[in-house]
């Protein structure tokens, strides 16, 4: 089964001298982590909500919070315990919160598929965190209009693939603190705005953010477009 890992920033994080890469070589010499990115800080986030047919473009994240998300990895891992395994011994378990998400599978119909990534270089600029908004007119999304946007998008360059996760009630969030595993249940931190999926969107800025303001899912939540960072060196 597929899980996305949220690896989220928090201010009780503890200090940790464990190398990330030590981490990425072991999970993926076991064929269990499927890819991962980190992404550039929050502060550089833009928003988008549409509303009434007018598209809203905000800078900064949906929200002032303490605990954000820093990076992603995909899992196929055989269930809960071995993903919960994988996310305690990420370093990030000591120095942040590691939130699960099972992955739900969505088959927006023929010519929709995911373009396939290699690893840990995503083949897209830009991670849409797509979010509900409590304080939106009801909307359910069309599932041709989806389909129609995912087609499009895989046409133009711009749509790449994405994950359709579970609801936040079938969250875990991991932390080790003092020693000790803390496992518990419920995402990276406590928001009516959590995330339902992610979206790999391509292109410069100005075309990614034209593409996600046309996202059906915009409508009845929010879209955090976050670029991810490869300056590694």
């Amino acid at each position: 089964m597929k899980y996305v890992l949220f690896i989220a920033a928090d201010p009780a994080g503890e200090h940790t001298d464990e190398n990330p890469e030590s981490w990425v070589e072991k999970w993926n010499g076991r064929g269990v982590r499927l890819e991962g990115m980190p992404l550039k800080p929050v502060a550089e986030t833009t928003t988008v909500r549409v509303r009434a047919d007018e598209v809203l473009v905000t800078d900064g994240p949906f929200a002032e919070t303490a605990e954000w998300i820093a990076g992603y990895d995909l899992l196929e891992a055989a269930d809960l315990d071995e993903a919960i395994e994988v996310a305690a011994s990420h370093p990030m378990a000591t120095g942040g919160r590691v939130e699960i998400r099972p992955v739900e599978p969505v088959d927006h119909g023929p010519d929709t598929d995911n373009v396939p990534h290699e690893g840990d270089a995503p083949a897209s600029r830009f991670l849409a965190i797509v979010r509900t908004d409590p304080a939106a007119p009801p909307h359910t999304p069309d599932p041709a209009a989806v389909a129609e946007w995912v087609r499009d998008g895989l046409a133009s360059g711009r749509y790449l693939g994405g994950e359709h996760l579970s609801p936040v009630e079938g969250a875990t969030l991991v932390r080790r603190r003092g020693g000790e595993l803390l496992i518990t249940d419920g995402g990276y931190t406590d928001v009516p705005e959590w995330v339902t999926g992610i979206v790999f969107v391509d292109g410069d800025r100005d075309q990614a953010l034209e593409y996600v303001g046309r996202c059906p899912m915009a409508r009845s939540g929010m879209v955090e477009l976050r670029e991810f960072r490869t300056d590694f060196g």
